[in-house]
């Protein structure tokens, strides 16, 4: 049988944040997944409006390329001091994706949103958030090929991994399989 990859029209990214949007009167929180140019995938609520289009915020940080850290500058790295916009933009629910039937799932459900208006400054910073973050996976990847060269190697792939919001103390080769995974996941279905 053969199996078939199908390339996402936009580059996504992983990014867990909050965001705000309205439902008529209200002003709810949800948590995303995942961004790209062309949308959000969120979580952690039980519904979203089904109305054409709802208007939403998040604060993106502007992340830096970190490869040409030091373990110093590494070490002290705080997603606090990053620098962030605040993206004012209005979606449509696109899909919805239902969770298991378990007792903790009963009320989760996934929604992708796909932006219906967003201005181009804003839509620039999102881009360059998934270009910097794909870029910041890559250099992971690379670290994590060459993990066992010298001990300089090893404290910087933990201290990234950290950073880039996977468990610094994991396995090697479970850290390798699922950044090798998310790599995937940025550009294929």
């Amino acid at each position: 049988m053969m199996s078939k990859n199908y390339q996402r029209k936009y580059l996504r990214a992983p990014f867990r944040d909050s965001i705000l949007y309205a439902d008529g009167d209200y002003v709810l929180r949800g948590t995303t997944l995942n961004i790209s140019a062309g949308g959000l995938l969120i979580d952690e609520l039980p519904s979203f409006p089904e109305k054409d289009e709802v208007p939403l915020m998040l604060s993106l940080p502007q992340l830096p390329v970190l490869k040409n850290f030091s373990i110093i500058k590494m070490q002290t790295y705080s997603t606090e001091l990053l620098a962030r916009k605040v993206i004012r933009a209005r979606a449509q629910l696109v899909r919805r994706e239902e969770l298991s039937q378990s007792l903790d799932n009963i009320f989760r459900t996934k929604f992708g949103l796909q932006f219906t208006l967003v201005n181009e400054i804003d839509q620039k910073h999102i881009e360059d958030y998934v270009m910097t973050f794909a870029s910041n996976l890559i250099f992971l990847q690379t670290l994590i090929d060459s993990f066992n060269s010298d001990e300089e190697t090893k404290i910087k792939t933990r201290l990234l991994a950290g950073i880039l919001g996977y468990k610094d103390t994991e396995r090697i080769s479970h850290l390798r399989a699922t950044v090798s995974h998310d790599y995937k996941s940025l550009q294929w279905l």
